[in-house]
């Protein structure tokens, strides 16, 4: 039986550095028209976990005393003890196992990695995770013969536990958690309605959401569990939980700030009035300072590379100020002026994309990148000094927002309604 539930207010407006989810925008614009469907089952989720490019690049997968099970083309292996090196060569995958027993198999199809247990994957202690899921070795469509992606097939209960140790701080508050764990539910429904024609839904970073596999903290498996099929809803359609780290103190619209797609243009994506309450944050507020001529050649390089024809005419800068901003005073909207009183209109994205440039013709950057677009500045003396706020999007949930109504008592549910006004919380499995 599924249920939608009202989300209640925050009574009386009450509603670390680490990183933030990124607007999916190429996504969302391939879905314009249809809008999400709520999900009826609760689906497997493909997390692309590792992207290998070049010759002869291994990844280890298994530990020791790990009995690890390899199918690919219809052919079943006989088990081996892990760990297992994995690689691809000139069309085909090649493991290696104990002394550097080889096998081989064509490429052209999927190799297989399963066991009982969870398999690291990492070749150090530094950078070695577990996951539970089956892990799908697919060829690239590039088709060098050497480029792959080692991805996992995970229900999504078993993915949100290591989504929440990826994006929170352990210690946070438990409503904050379960908040982020309907808000990342969420997303990643809308990842894999999407994201069908290829072979994974999600990455494993703040391209789509941190996750970190599988976790072994209380909290983040009882915020799972208690909200286990939980969504976010707008009537008959799943609401995208999009969150970041910080959103400076007033909301981003996702029509605005992440896409015009028909999945963004519903109340809850259009942002809350307000300041928000992430004033704890480190990047609450920021300040950057940066050579004038460096940042005008990094602009002019993404410029070039992108085709921005106004941006790419500005000669050495003037000042960076707001132009235009959303209803909630949020700027959307920066003017770049050059000393020649030339200007050029940018979207906080692109002035982001832009600053932080590290492409073709591009200088090296030496100093810190800018947190967020939402940043102003004025040049003086060959220096310009970025003021900025907050770090991420600032599109629904802010997790440092979210933090701080959760040490004051507000629920899970009292929190979302900050955050996506008007929406339901759908049990839908």
């Amino acid at each position: 039986m599924v249920a939608c539930v009202a989300i209640v207010s925050c009574e009386g407006g009450d509603p670390g550095d680490h990183s933030s989810t990124r607007p999916a925008q190429q996504q969302a614009e391939q879905a314009s028209g249809p809008r999400l469907h709520l999900p009826a089952i609760e689906p497997v989720v493909r997390v692309r976990l590792e992207a290998v490019r070049g010759r002869g690049e291994q990844i280890h997968v298994g530990q020791n005393g790990a009995q690890i099970h390899i199918h690919v083309g219809g052919e079943q292996w006989d088990p081996v003890d892990g760990p297992v090196r994995v690689e691809r060569s000139d069309g085909h995958w090649v493991v290696r196992h104990g002394n550097d027993e080889t096998r081989s198999h064509e490429s052209n199809t999927a190799l297989v990695i399963s066991a009982s247990v969870p398999l690291v994957v990492g070749s150090s202690k530094s950078d070695a995770h577990r996951f539970n899921g089956d892990l799908h070795c697919m060829p690239n469509e590039d088709d060098s013969g050497h480029g792959w992606n080692l991805i996992e097939h995970v229900s999504m209960e078993d993915y949100i536990p290591g989504v929440l140790m990826g994006e929170l701080y352990a210690g946070w508050t438990f409503s904050c958690f379960a908040a982020q764990a309907v808000a990342a539910r969420s997303f990643a429904c809308m990842e894999v309605q999407m994201r069908s024609h290829r072979d994974w839904d999600v990455v494993a970073s703040p391209s789509s959401q941190a996750y970190i596999g599988v976790t072994d903290d209380r909290t983040a498996h009882e915020a799972q569990e208690m909200t286990r099929g939980m969504v976010l809803a707008w009537g008959d359609q799943l609401v995208p939980g999009y969150f970041s780290s910080c959103c400076g103190g007033l909301a981003a619209t996702a029509i605005g700030r992440i896409s015009t797609s028909a999945v963004n243009d519903v109340p809850p994506l259009m942002g809350h009035d307000g300041r928000d309450y992430c004033t704890n944050s480190p990047l609450y507020d920021w300040t950057i300072d940066r050579s004038a001529r460096t940042l005008h050649r990094r602009v002019n390089a993404w410029a070039d590379h992108t085709g921005h024809r106004a941006l790419g005419s500005l000669t050495s800068l003037k000042s960076i100020t707001v132009h235009e901003s959303n209803r909630h005073g949020r700027p959307t909207i920066l003017r770049i002026t050059d000393r020649s009183n030339r200007t050029a209109d940018v979207d906080l994205q692109d002035f982001l994309s832009a600053a932080n440039f590290d492409g073709s013709g591009s200088p090296p950057m030496r100093s810190k990148p800018l947190w967020s677009g939402w940043s102003e500045g004025s040049v003086d003396r060959g220096r310009v000094t970025l003021s900025g706020h907050g770090f991420g999007h600032g599109v629904g949930l802010c997790q440092y927002g979210a933090q701080e109504l959760g040490s004051r008592g507000k629920s899970f549910r009292e929190i979302l309604s900050w955050y996506y006004p008007g929406a339901m919380i759908h049990a839908a499995w």
